[in-house]
């Protein structure tokens, strides 16, 4: 008898406890679904409110789901490398540059050099700082200019200004001089990345 009773009691227990946990469920997965227990007191015009807050809860959640992930914003191009004119375009002429060699350096730290040669001599050569005026201004600061073996220092430095232009990969830049006509140079090296 009492092995039975001990028994029964157990199986009673158990059972109650078991019933406990699936009620704590129960109201657990109630009370996520709903947004706050609506009481007997409360107004149509508050439960309808709830509904709706719900409703855009859930449209809120679906919608991040299924929203593709905003672009990555990429930086502007940066006027740095080594350029070469390869081409003149004035008044609708083009010419191409093939017997004029000239290249153009700019460093992340704000200086440039230019040397221009023919037939493999240098017959004019320019360095110095240059800065960028928004929206398209490229001023080059020349502060020593010449030919290769008759350099002479600028003194005060000259200032030159074009109206520039840079590919949105920065291989191609457009300068635009006074007169109108404009030099398109190519990117042929890029500075080492650290």
């Amino acid at each position: 008898m009492k092995r039975t009773l001990s028994s029964s009691l157990v199986l009673l227990v158990s059972l109650m406890l078991l019933l406990v946990g699936c009620k704590g469920r129960e109201s657990a997965s109630n009370n996520a679904a709903k947004p706050a227990a609506a009481s007997s007191n409360a107004s149509p015009a508050d439960n309808s409110n709830l509904a709706q807050s719900a409703s855009a809860n859930r449209n809120a959640n679906t919608s991040k789901e299924t929203d593709t992930p905003a672009p990555v914003k990429t930086l502007p191009p940066q006027l740095v490398g080594t350029y070469e004119a390869r081409e003149i375009q004035d008044k609708g002429v083009v010419t191409l540059v093939s017997k004029i060699r000239t290249l153009i350096s700019f460093s992340a730290e704000g200086t440039y050099s230019r040397a221009a040669q023919a037939n493999g001599k240098i017959y004019h050569s320019d360095s110095g700082q240059f800065r960028i005026e928004a929206p398209d201004k490229l001023v080059l600061t020349i502060q020593m200019s010449g030919q290769q073996a008759n350099k002479k220092i600028q003194s005060p430095p000259l200032l030159k200004t074009h109206k520039f232009s840079l590919s949105p990969d920065g291989d191609e830049l457009r300068l635009t001089s006074d007169k109108g006509a404009t030099a398109i140079f190519r990117r042929i090296g890029k500075p080492k990345s650290s």
